[in-house]
């Protein structure tokens, strides 16, 4: 998760959809900034695709801004986005019926690593759970606490930190069968 996002408090997430349903430009350009990036590693992880994870951003903001009438005190905003954006990748992949995509890679040496290394990453996670994948991204790509998101996904941080190891071993008994 962004910085953006764990500074939106419940009340600022839900206030923003107040007002977005009366079609504040605003509001929605505060909640894309916020959320936009949140919303893409997620989808990143989900799809593997990039060009994908680009059209799921619009898919999911649009979404939102289309259905913010509808949308009454949402008690989880990271929990709940990270849901409806997870959702929305898997229906994009079922359309698409493309569970693996080949990637335009960067020429340079050094964006060809960093491709080489997210890409490994994402494989890697995508035998976890959605709740496993959520928590790895949270830490290693956003760089947060186990505690950070322990409030992010209102659970405990024993709770948030059992997942955490429980999908590390995982991680290292699928990279042993290699």
């Amino acid at each position: 998760m962004t910085e953006e996002v764990q500074k939106l408090s419940k009340a600022k997430f839900n206030k923003l959809l107040k007002e977005m349903a009366k079609g504040n430009q605003a509001a929605f350009d505060t909640f894309y900034s916020a959320y936009g990036r949140y919303v893409y590693s997620i989808a990143v992880s989900v799809t593997k695709s990039y060009s994908l994870a680009d059209e799921i951003v619009d898919d999911v903001l649009f979404k939102i801004w289309q259905n913010a009438s509808k949308l009454k005190n949402i008690e989880n905003p990271p929990g709940w986005i990270y849901i409806v954006t997870s959702n929305c990748a898997k229906d994009k992949l079922k359309a698409e019926k493309a569970f693996s995509e080949i990637y335009d890679i960067p020429q340079d040496d050094k964006n060809i690593e960093e491709f080489i290394i997210k890409n490994t990453f994402l494989s890697d996670i995508s035998s976890l759970d959605e709740e496993e994948q959520f928590i790895f991204i949270s830490k290693f790509i956003k760089d947060l606490t186990l505690e950070s998101i322990a409030k992010a996904i209102d659970k405990p941080l024993s709770t948030v930190s059992s997942i955490y190891y429980r999908a590390l071993k995982k991680l290292k008994q699928t990279v042993k069968m290699f």
